[in-house]
């Protein structure tokens, strides 16, 4: 199947249901793009938005028996992302017990309102970091702020490729488990995108 003008959604969601994992592929490939920008644009963070794309797509999947009766997947795609983000958040919000900080909800101008939470979210991220076990520390940098791959990572360090993937699955863990209580801050972004 090729990804050209004449991409058939049906029959593709068709294929899907009755258990085609090409189709699956092809409806990934297609649309994974829209379902990162969607979970990046919320949530700000890279990490949140990986897991939302794997977890909204497991769901389909999990769900493929009742696709073929989607008419716009597009928009079915948008709005189960939107409310798993949502979800997720809440439960963020549930499991930290921590208020939404009432000083961004009176904040007169938006833009200046992200500026504040970009700026905010990068010094947190930046103290959560410094907490990270050395050799940690310096994996998540080599990969995240260098771009470097694992195993160029490894033979800089002088170790395998899965030790490199082991650090920084460890890593992003931790660095997930810490941001989430920043993720209420975004509380009032959230209200105002699902008006």
């Amino acid at each position: 199947m090729s990804q050209n003008h004449n991409f058939n959604e049906s029959k593709l969601l068709l294929e899907l249901s009755q258990g085609s994992e090409l189709a699956f592929t092809e409806l990934y490939n297609r649309y994974k793009n829209n379902v990162y920008a969607t979970a990046l644009k919320i949530t700000k963070s890279k990490v949140l938005a990986e897991e939302v794309v794997q977890d909204v797509f497991l769901k389909i999947w999990q769900n493929q028996e009742n696709v073929a009766e989607i008419t716009h997947f597009e928009n079915y795609l948008f709005i189960i992302s939107r409310n798993y983000i949502f979800d997720m958040i809440k439960k963020i919000a549930r499991e930290t017990n921590l208020a939404v900080d009432t000083n961004y909800k009176n904040t007169a101008s938006e833009d200046t309102d992200m500026a504040i939470k970009d700026d905010q979210y990068n010094i947190i991220l930046n103290q959560i970091i410094e907490q990270l076990p050395p050799q940690q520390q310096k994996i998540y940098k080599m990969a995240r702020w260098e771009g470097l791959s694992h195993q160029k990572i490894g033979e800089t360090l002088g170790i395998s490729t899965e030790t490199v993937k082991k650090h920084m699955a460890q890593a992003l863990k931790f660095v997930r488990f810490k941001i989430s209580p920043y993720m209420n801050l975004f509380m009032s972004l959230l209200l105002f995108l699902s008006i």
